[in-house]
């Protein structure tokens, strides 16, 4: 049996030519394509990932001014009650100190700062979205920062606790506070407890003092806490604001169509 084969024609070199420029044209173009749909996708996460963080920030920015106004007001009345205590000690009756002691040092105030997205920018690598690498520095200095401020923060928590607490606990009345434990708002509490204290309660306000050295050693205790507070707001919250604020300025400028 005879097979024939089919005659085929060579193809010329310019037809083969020809060929390799439309494959190389086709890859060529799809790879362009694709470079450029990464290139929206990663600019269009840019922009998602700048917009969430700049709304924490401003949001924060306005959290953490009330919360330093309160602070303020704290740290005052923790002054006050100092100079009260340097000068006549602690008497059972005396509601002005008793109210500087309880405005003051009650409570541990801290701010809790929105973290969850500058955790997610910076643990998933998305910090590469962000091209301008002022911007990306920016975003690392203020993670450095709030980093710093949360060990701060710890400190301060842990004197409160083990110095100043004992002495709410064991020293001062608390059916004064009995209002505000049940519900009252704070600012109106305080109000009372400035203006007309003997509509609550009719006890002393302090007990168990007269021990020799417990006013001196109390007085230490609260201006080693003020002092503490002091260095908190003077170095760790200063340079938060101003690290946070240089980033909001460059997300604006990076990042024009923010609606924030």
């Amino acid at each position: 049996m005879e097979v024939h084969h089919p005659h085929h024609i060579p193809k010329k070199f310019k037809e083969y030519l020809t060929e390799f420029l439309m494959l190389f044209a086709a890859v060529t173009l799809g790879f362009l394509a694709e470079n450029q749909r990464e290139h929206y996708v990663e600019g269009h996460r840019a922009e998602e990932l700048a917009q969430a963080l700049l709304k924490d920030l401003v949001q924060d920015s306005t959290d953490f001014h009330a919360f330093q106004q309160i602070r303020k007001e704290d740290m005052e009345s923790i002054n006050q009650a100092i100079d009260i205590m340097d000068t006549k000690g602690i008497s059972p009756n005396d509601s002005v100190l008793y109210y500087h002691v309880i405005q003051g040092v009650f409570v541990w105030r801290y701010h809790e700062f929105r973290l969850t997205n500058l955790n997610q920018i910076i643990s998933s690598g998305s910090l590469r979205y962000f091209k301008n690498d002022e911007l990306i520095q920016a975003v690392s200095d203020l993670n450095v920062e709030l980093k710093k401020i949360e060990f701060r923060q710890d400190r301060e928590k842990s004197f409160f606790y083990s110095d100043i607490q004992p002495f709410i606990i064991d020293h001062v009345e608390m059916s004064y506070a009995d209002p505000h434990r049940k519900g009252m708002p704070r600012n109106k509490f305080l109000q009372i407890l400035k203006t007309y204290p003997s509509s609550i309660s009719q006890k002393d306000y302090f007990f168990n003092y007269q021990t020799p050295g417990f006013v001196k050693n109390s007085v230490n205790k609260l201006r080693g806490y003020d002092w503490m507070m002091n260095i908190t707001n003077r170095s760790y919250y200063n340079n938060y604001k101003i690290k946070s604020q240089a980033l909001i300025k460059l997300l604006r400028k990076n990042f024009p169509n923010s609606e924030i």
